[in-house]
Protein backbone atom coordinates (compact mmCIF):
# COMPACT_ATOMS: atom_id res chain seq x y z
CA UNK A 1 0.00 0.00 0.00
CA UNK A 2 1.37 3.74 -0.88
CA UNK A 3 -0.36 4.77 2.72
CA UNK A 4 -3.91 4.56 4.77
CA UNK A 5 -6.95 3.29 3.58
CA UNK A 6 -10.32 3.98 4.00
CA UNK A 7 -12.01 1.03 4.61
CA UNK A 8 -10.01 -2.28 5.35
CA UNK A 9 -11.36 -5.73 5.09
CA UNK A 10 -9.96 -7.47 8.33
CA UNK A 11 -10.62 -11.59 7.22
CA UNK A 12 -10.67 -13.81 10.24
CA UNK A 13 -10.73 -17.73 9.73
CA UNK A 14 -11.97 -18.18 13.27
CA UNK A 15 -15.80 -17.26 15.27
CA UNK A 16 -15.82 -13.92 16.77
CA UNK A 17 -15.81 -15.45 20.20
CA UNK A 18 -12.93 -17.87 19.72
CA UNK A 19 -10.18 -17.07 22.10
CA UNK A 20 -7.25 -16.03 19.54
CA UNK A 21 -9.81 -13.56 17.37
CA UNK A 22 -10.62 -12.41 21.28
CA UNK A 23 -7.28 -12.22 22.16
CA UNK A 24 -5.22 -11.03 19.25
CA UNK A 25 -7.92 -9.85 16.18
CA UNK A 26 -9.54 -7.34 18.11
CA UNK A 27 -6.24 -5.75 19.47
CA UNK A 28 -4.36 -5.77 16.36
CA UNK A 29 -7.82 -4.02 14.90
CA UNK A 30 -7.63 -1.62 17.61
CA UNK A 31 -4.15 -1.05 17.08
CA UNK A 32 -4.32 -0.36 13.13
CA UNK A 33 -7.26 2.06 13.27
CA UNK A 34 -5.79 4.18 16.35
CA UNK A 35 -2.72 4.42 14.46
CA UNK A 36 -4.60 5.31 11.09
CA UNK A 37 -3.81 2.90 8.36
CA UNK A 38 -7.50 2.60 8.11
CA UNK A 39 -10.57 4.86 8.63
CA UNK A 40 -12.59 2.52 9.00
CA UNK A 41 -12.23 -1.61 9.13
CA UNK A 42 -14.94 -4.52 8.29
CA UNK A 43 -14.14 -7.57 10.33
CA UNK A 44 -15.22 -10.91 8.46
CA UNK A 45 -15.71 -13.92 10.80
CA UNK A 46 -16.24 -17.68 10.31
CA UNK A 47 -18.31 -18.97 12.65
CA UNK A 48 -19.10 -22.18 13.60
CA UNK A 49 -21.76 -24.40 15.86
CA UNK A 50 -18.90 -25.00 18.44
CA UNK A 51 -17.31 -21.83 19.09
CA UNK A 52 -18.00 -20.45 22.16
CA UNK A 53 -21.03 -18.49 23.63
CA UNK A 54 -21.32 -15.22 25.51
CA UNK A 55 -20.40 -12.05 24.97
CA UNK A 56 -17.05 -11.24 24.38
CA UNK A 57 -14.50 -8.09 24.18
CA UNK A 58 -16.06 -4.69 22.79
CA UNK A 59 -15.30 -4.39 18.74
CA UNK A 60 -12.48 -1.34 18.46
CA UNK A 61 -14.70 1.79 17.39
CA UNK A 62 -14.79 2.08 13.90
CA UNK A 63 -15.06 -1.63 13.23
CA UNK A 64 -18.23 -3.61 11.59
CA UNK A 65 -18.64 -7.00 12.20
CA UNK A 66 -19.85 -9.37 9.44
CA UNK A 67 -20.26 -12.84 10.69
CA UNK A 68 -20.62 -15.96 7.79
CA UNK A 69 -21.95 -19.58 8.65
CA UNK A 70 -18.96 -22.22 8.45
CA UNK A 71 -20.49 -25.42 6.69
CA UNK A 72 -21.00 -28.06 8.80
CA UNK A 73 -21.38 -31.10 6.61
CA UNK A 74 -18.68 -34.21 7.72
CA UNK A 75 -16.40 -34.99 6.65
CA UNK A 76 -14.34 -32.17 7.00
CA UNK A 77 -12.46 -31.89 3.78
CA UNK A 78 -16.07 -31.77 1.74
CA UNK A 79 -16.68 -29.02 4.24
CA UNK A 80 -13.44 -27.15 4.07
CA UNK A 81 -13.88 -27.47 0.33
CA UNK A 82 -16.90 -26.03 0.35
CA UNK A 83 -16.36 -23.22 2.53
CA UNK A 84 -13.61 -22.29 0.31
CA UNK A 85 -16.34 -22.13 -2.66
CA UNK A 86 -19.42 -20.04 -1.13
CA UNK A 87 -17.05 -17.87 1.25
CA UNK A 88 -14.88 -16.57 -1.88
CA UNK A 89 -17.78 -15.21 -3.69
CA UNK A 90 -20.06 -13.83 -0.58
CA UNK A 91 -16.27 -11.71 0.93
CA UNK A 92 -16.28 -10.27 -2.68
CA UNK A 93 -19.85 -9.05 -2.58
CA UNK A 94 -18.79 -7.59 1.05
CA UNK A 95 -15.79 -6.51 -0.66
CA UNK A 96 -17.94 -4.39 -3.27
CA UNK A 97 -20.34 -3.31 -0.82
CA UNK A 98 -18.16 -1.78 1.59
CA UNK A 99 -15.84 -0.54 -0.72
CA UNK A 100 -12.93 -2.01 0.60
CA UNK A 101 -9.38 -0.97 -0.64
CA UNK A 102 -7.34 -3.74 0.88
CA UNK A 103 -7.55 -7.06 2.77
CA UNK A 104 -5.62 -8.56 5.86
CA UNK A 105 -6.08 -12.09 6.46
CA UNK A 106 -5.25 -13.26 9.64
CA UNK A 107 -3.59 -17.23 9.04
CA UNK A 108 -3.31 -18.80 5.90
CA UNK A 109 -6.61 -20.04 5.66
CA UNK A 110 -7.90 -16.79 5.66
CA UNK A 111 -5.08 -15.97 3.45
CA UNK A 112 -5.80 -18.59 1.00
CA UNK A 113 -9.46 -17.14 0.61
CA UNK A 114 -8.08 -13.70 -0.25
CA UNK A 115 -5.76 -15.23 -2.52
CA UNK A 116 -9.14 -16.02 -4.85
CA UNK A 117 -11.02 -12.59 -3.62
CA UNK A 118 -7.88 -11.25 -5.10
CA UNK A 119 -8.00 -12.91 -8.44
CA UNK A 120 -11.82 -12.00 -8.49
CA UNK A 121 -11.87 -8.20 -6.87
CA UNK A 122 -8.21 -7.02 -8.05
CA UNK A 123 -7.63 -6.19 -4.23
CA UNK A 124 -4.58 -6.46 -3.27
CA UNK A 125 -4.26 -7.87 0.01
CA UNK A 126 -1.71 -9.03 2.81
CA UNK A 127 -1.36 -12.20 5.55
CA UNK A 128 -0.16 -12.27 8.95
CA UNK A 129 0.18 -14.89 10.93
CA UNK A 130 2.10 -16.98 8.23
CA UNK A 131 2.97 -20.46 9.64
CA UNK A 132 3.23 -23.82 7.79
CA UNK A 133 0.42 -24.78 9.30
CA UNK A 134 -0.59 -27.92 7.02
CA UNK A 135 3.21 -29.31 7.97
CA UNK A 136 2.55 -28.98 11.71
CA UNK A 137 -0.94 -30.98 11.55
CA UNK A 138 0.85 -33.62 9.60
CA UNK A 139 4.12 -33.56 11.86
CA UNK A 140 1.49 -33.99 14.92
CA UNK A 141 -0.61 -36.76 13.10
CA UNK A 142 -3.91 -35.24 12.48
CA UNK A 143 -3.44 -34.82 9.30
CA UNK A 144 -1.90 -36.90 6.44
CA UNK A 145 0.62 -36.21 4.03
CA UNK A 146 -0.92 -37.16 1.22
CA UNK A 147 -4.78 -36.48 2.80
CA UNK A 148 -6.76 -33.40 0.72
CA UNK A 149 -6.74 -30.98 4.26
CA UNK A 150 -2.46 -31.35 4.00
CA UNK A 151 -2.81 -31.01 0.17
CA UNK A 152 -5.59 -28.64 0.07
CA UNK A 153 -3.64 -26.51 2.34
CA UNK A 154 -0.72 -26.35 0.96
CA UNK A 155 -1.62 -25.50 -2.15
CA UNK A 156 -3.16 -22.46 -0.86
CA UNK A 157 -0.30 -21.29 0.79
CA UNK A 158 2.08 -21.22 -2.16
CA UNK A 159 -0.66 -19.78 -4.19
CA UNK A 160 -0.72 -16.56 -1.83
CA UNK A 161 3.00 -16.68 -1.14
CA UNK A 162 3.41 -15.89 -4.73
CA UNK A 163 0.36 -13.37 -4.81
CA UNK A 164 -0.21 -11.77 -1.74
CA UNK A 165 1.62 -8.05 -1.51
CA UNK A 166 2.71 -8.74 1.74
CA UNK A 167 3.47 -11.68 4.58
CA UNK A 168 4.50 -11.59 8.14
CA UNK A 169 5.68 -14.84 9.14
CA UNK A 170 5.45 -15.30 13.12
CA UNK A 171 9.17 -16.43 13.49
CA UNK A 172 12.13 -15.56 12.04
CA UNK A 173 12.72 -19.31 11.25
CA UNK A 174 9.56 -19.44 9.26
CA UNK A 175 10.78 -16.35 7.32
CA UNK A 176 14.51 -17.62 6.75
CA UNK A 177 13.50 -21.11 5.60
CA UNK A 178 10.63 -19.44 2.83
CA UNK A 179 13.62 -17.83 1.86
CA UNK A 180 15.91 -20.58 1.16
CA UNK A 181 12.80 -21.88 -0.79
CA UNK A 182 12.90 -18.91 -3.23
CA UNK A 183 10.25 -16.75 -1.87
CA UNK A 184 10.80 -12.86 -2.38
CA UNK A 185 12.43 -11.89 1.39
CA UNK A 186 11.55 -8.50 0.88
CA UNK A 187 7.87 -8.63 1.14
CA UNK A 188 8.23 -11.18 4.44
CA UNK A 189 8.09 -9.78 7.59
CA UNK A 190 8.11 -11.13 11.07
CA UNK A 191 5.88 -10.05 13.94
CA UNK A 192 5.41 -12.57 16.43
CA UNK A 193 2.17 -12.88 17.84
CA UNK A 194 1.31 -10.08 20.16
CA UNK A 195 -0.17 -10.02 24.04
CA UNK A 196 -1.74 -7.75 25.71
CA UNK A 197 0.83 -7.56 28.56
CA UNK A 198 -1.13 -5.22 30.35
CA UNK A 199 -3.83 -7.14 30.29
CA UNK A 200 -2.44 -10.33 31.28
CA UNK A 201 -0.56 -8.49 33.88
CA UNK A 202 0.24 -9.93 37.40
CA UNK A 203 -2.43 -8.93 39.70
CA UNK A 204 -1.15 -9.43 43.32
CA UNK A 205 -5.07 -9.61 44.59
CA UNK A 206 -6.12 -12.00 42.38
CA UNK A 207 -3.15 -14.25 43.73
CA UNK A 208 -4.44 -13.61 46.96
CA UNK A 209 -8.11 -14.27 46.20
CA UNK A 210 -7.91 -17.46 44.19
CA UNK A 211 -5.50 -18.96 46.43
CA UNK A 212 -7.84 -18.33 49.22
CA UNK A 213 -10.66 -19.99 47.24
CA UNK A 214 -8.32 -23.00 46.44
CA UNK A 215 -7.35 -22.89 49.54
CA UNK A 216 -3.23 -23.13 48.67
CA UNK A 217 -1.89 -20.38 50.28
CA UNK A 218 1.73 -21.59 50.18
CA UNK A 219 2.63 -24.17 48.36
CA UNK A 220 4.05 -23.51 44.49
CA UNK A 221 1.54 -23.50 42.16
CA UNK A 222 1.50 -24.38 38.45
CA UNK A 223 -0.53 -23.86 35.39
CA UNK A 224 -1.48 -24.97 31.94
CA UNK A 225 -3.96 -23.10 29.85
CA UNK A 226 -5.16 -25.44 26.76
CA UNK A 227 -6.01 -28.43 25.00
CA UNK A 228 -3.95 -31.15 24.45
CA UNK A 229 -4.39 -33.79 21.70
CA UNK A 230 -2.78 -32.43 18.14
CA UNK A 231 -0.40 -29.68 18.66
CA UNK A 232 0.10 -30.82 22.01
CA UNK A 233 1.03 -33.58 24.20
CA UNK A 234 -1.56 -35.42 25.53
CA UNK A 235 -0.11 -38.16 28.05
CA UNK A 236 3.29 -36.47 27.59
CA UNK A 237 1.79 -33.42 29.60
CA UNK A 238 0.05 -35.20 31.80
CA UNK A 239 3.31 -37.31 33.02
CA UNK A 240 5.10 -33.79 33.07
CA UNK A 241 2.59 -32.43 36.17
CA UNK A 242 3.06 -35.32 38.14
CA UNK A 243 6.81 -35.20 37.61
CA UNK A 244 6.65 -31.39 38.42
CA UNK A 245 4.74 -33.09 41.53
CA UNK A 246 7.74 -35.20 41.87
CA UNK A 247 10.50 -33.11 42.25
CA UNK A 248 8.55 -29.99 44.10
CA UNK A 249 6.79 -32.20 46.67
CA UNK A 250 3.77 -33.25 48.04
CA UNK A 251 2.60 -29.47 48.13
CA UNK A 252 3.18 -28.66 44.66
CA UNK A 253 -0.39 -27.48 43.23
CA UNK A 254 -1.26 -28.01 39.76
CA UNK A 255 -4.29 -25.86 37.68
CA UNK A 256 -5.20 -26.67 34.87
CA UNK A 257 -7.55 -24.63 32.45
CA UNK A 258 -8.94 -26.24 29.47
CA UNK A 259 -12.36 -26.53 27.35
CA UNK A 260 -11.74 -30.45 27.56
CA UNK A 261 -13.59 -32.87 29.79
CA UNK A 262 -12.68 -32.16 33.53
CA UNK A 263 -13.08 -35.45 34.60
CA UNK A 264 -11.65 -37.51 31.94
CA UNK A 265 -8.36 -34.60 32.09
CA UNK A 266 -8.13 -35.18 35.61
CA UNK A 267 -8.07 -39.12 35.55
CA UNK A 268 -5.35 -39.03 32.99
CA UNK A 269 -3.28 -36.60 35.49
CA UNK A 270 -3.73 -39.05 37.88
CA UNK A 271 -3.30 -42.19 36.25
CA UNK A 272 0.32 -40.11 35.05
CA UNK A 273 0.99 -40.17 39.14
CA UNK A 274 -0.45 -37.15 40.58
CA UNK A 275 -1.59 -37.82 43.85
CA UNK A 276 -3.27 -35.45 46.72
CA UNK A 277 -6.15 -33.16 46.61
CA UNK A 278 -4.13 -30.13 44.72
CA UNK A 279 -5.13 -30.43 41.50
CA UNK A 280 -8.15 -28.40 39.61
CA UNK A 281 -9.42 -28.77 36.44
CA UNK A 282 -11.67 -26.48 34.77
CA UNK A 283 -12.54 -25.10 31.70
CA UNK A 284 -12.08 -20.90 32.34
CA UNK A 285 -13.22 -17.28 29.92
CA UNK A 286 -10.08 -16.23 28.30
CA UNK A 287 -11.04 -12.90 30.67
CA UNK A 288 -10.55 -15.13 33.65
CA UNK A 289 -7.27 -16.38 33.18
CA UNK A 290 -5.16 -13.87 34.16
CA UNK A 291 -6.55 -14.44 37.77
CA UNK A 292 -5.43 -18.14 37.86
CA UNK A 293 -2.34 -17.02 36.00
CA UNK A 294 -1.51 -14.00 39.22
CA UNK A 295 -2.19 -17.60 41.45
CA UNK A 296 0.89 -19.61 40.24
CA UNK A 297 4.25 -19.50 40.15
CA UNK A 298 5.40 -21.26 36.96
CA UNK A 299 3.49 -22.68 33.51
CA UNK A 300 3.86 -25.02 31.10
CA UNK A 301 3.95 -25.38 27.62
CA UNK A 302 3.89 -28.93 26.32
CA UNK A 303 3.86 -28.55 22.78
CA UNK A 304 4.97 -31.40 20.46
CA UNK A 305 8.43 -30.93 19.07
CA UNK A 306 8.24 -30.91 15.21
CA UNK A 307 10.25 -29.80 12.23
CA UNK A 308 7.57 -27.54 11.64
CA UNK A 309 7.00 -26.48 15.53
CA UNK A 310 10.32 -24.35 15.17
CA UNK A 311 8.32 -22.27 12.92
CA UNK A 312 5.24 -21.37 15.63
CA UNK A 313 4.55 -18.83 17.78
CA UNK A 314 2.30 -19.96 20.92
CA UNK A 315 -0.04 -17.20 22.28
CA UNK A 316 0.11 -18.86 25.63
CA UNK A 317 3.80 -18.18 26.10
CA UNK A 318 3.51 -14.48 25.70
CA UNK A 319 0.23 -14.64 27.82
CA UNK A 320 2.88 -16.61 30.34
CA UNK A 321 5.82 -14.23 30.49
CA UNK A 322 3.01 -11.47 30.76
CA UNK A 323 2.04 -12.36 34.01
CA UNK A 324 5.73 -13.24 35.21
CA UNK A 325 5.45 -17.06 34.90
CA UNK A 326 8.64 -18.64 33.78
CA UNK A 327 7.75 -21.22 31.84
CA UNK A 328 8.73 -25.03 31.40
CA UNK A 329 8.74 -25.60 27.06
CA UNK A 330 9.48 -28.54 25.53
CA UNK A 331 12.34 -27.90 22.92
CA UNK A 332 12.43 -26.87 19.15
CA UNK A 333 9.12 -24.81 19.92
CA UNK A 334 9.24 -21.45 17.29
CA UNK A 335 11.66 -18.93 18.52
CA UNK A 336 10.95 -19.26 21.94
CA UNK A 337 12.64 -22.39 23.28
CA UNK A 338 15.70 -20.48 21.96
CA UNK A 339 14.96 -17.64 24.24
CA UNK A 340 14.14 -19.70 26.88
CA UNK A 341 17.50 -21.46 26.68
CA UNK A 342 19.20 -18.19 26.74
CA UNK A 343 17.30 -16.39 29.95
CA UNK A 344 16.68 -18.01 32.85
CA UNK A 345 13.72 -15.66 33.45
CA UNK A 346 11.80 -17.05 30.40
CA UNK A 347 11.99 -20.37 32.31
CA UNK A 348 13.68 -23.85 31.08
CA UNK A 349 13.13 -26.20 28.16
CA UNK A 350 13.08 -29.69 28.56
CA UNK A 351 12.44 -32.81 26.32
CA UNK A 352 9.19 -34.77 26.82
CA UNK A 353 10.98 -38.19 25.93
CA UNK A 354 14.11 -37.46 28.26
CA UNK A 355 14.79 -37.41 31.94
CA UNK A 356 16.41 -33.57 32.01
CA UNK A 357 12.39 -32.06 33.59
CA UNK A 358 13.48 -32.22 37.39
CA UNK A 359 16.86 -30.07 36.11
CA UNK A 360 14.35 -27.47 33.86
CA UNK A 361 12.23 -27.39 37.58
CA UNK A 362 15.45 -26.91 39.23
CA UNK A 363 16.42 -23.67 37.15
CA UNK A 364 13.19 -22.31 37.25
CA UNK A 365 12.93 -22.83 41.23
CA UNK A 366 16.51 -20.89 41.80
CA UNK A 367 15.05 -18.24 39.22
CA UNK A 368 11.73 -17.75 41.53
CA UNK A 369 13.27 -17.14 44.43
CA UNK A 370 15.18 -13.46 42.73
CA UNK A 371 13.02 -10.75 44.54
CA UNK A 372 12.36 -9.15 40.91
CA UNK A 373 11.76 -12.60 39.15
CA UNK A 374 7.86 -11.24 38.30
CA UNK A 375 8.90 -8.26 36.61
CA UNK A 376 12.10 -9.60 35.27
CA UNK A 377 9.84 -12.62 33.41
CA UNK A 378 6.91 -9.81 32.33
CA UNK A 379 9.60 -7.85 30.77
CA UNK A 380 10.07 -10.52 28.47
CA UNK A 381 6.58 -10.32 26.70
CA UNK A 382 7.43 -6.48 26.42
CA UNK A 383 10.43 -7.36 24.55
CA UNK A 384 9.48 -10.55 22.15
CA UNK A 385 5.53 -10.15 22.00
CA UNK A 386 4.79 -6.51 22.28
CA UNK A 387 1.94 -5.24 20.20
CA UNK A 388 4.54 -3.04 18.97
CA UNK A 389 6.25 -5.56 16.49
CA UNK A 390 2.91 -6.11 15.00
CA UNK A 391 2.85 -1.99 14.42
CA UNK A 392 5.89 -1.63 13.05
CA UNK A 393 5.30 -4.27 10.66
CA UNK A 394 1.66 -3.14 9.88
CA UNK A 395 2.98 0.21 9.21
CA UNK A 396 5.66 -0.76 6.68
CA UNK A 397 2.49 -2.95 4.68
CA UNK A 398 0.44 0.20 4.67
CA UNK A 399 3.18 1.99 3.39
CA UNK A 400 3.20 4.49 6.79
CA UNK A 401 6.81 5.65 7.91
CA UNK A 402 7.68 3.39 11.19
CA UNK A 403 7.59 5.91 13.50
CA UNK A 404 8.28 5.58 17.54
CA UNK A 405 4.48 5.17 18.94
Amino acid sequence: MNGPVRTLLFLDYWSLNEPLTQSTVLPTLAMLLREGMAERAVLVTVERASAPKGKGAPLPAGTVHVPLEAHRMWPRPLARALDLLTLVPRVVRIAHQERAEFIMARGVVAGGIAHFVHGRAGLPYAVDYVEPHADYMADVGEWRRNGPLYRGLQRLISLQLRSMSWGITVTGNYRDRLIRSGYDGDRLLVAPCPVDAQRMAFNMSDRATVRAHLGWSDPVIGVYAGKFGGLYHREKAFKAFADAQQAIGPSFGMVILTPMDPQEVASGVRAAGFTGDRLVVRYAEHNEVPRFLSAADLAFAPYRGTHSSACISPMKIGEYWANGLPVLLTKGVGDDSRIVEADPFAGAVFDPEGSDLPAAIARVREVLREPDQRERTGALASRYRSMELTRLAYRRVFGMPTIAP
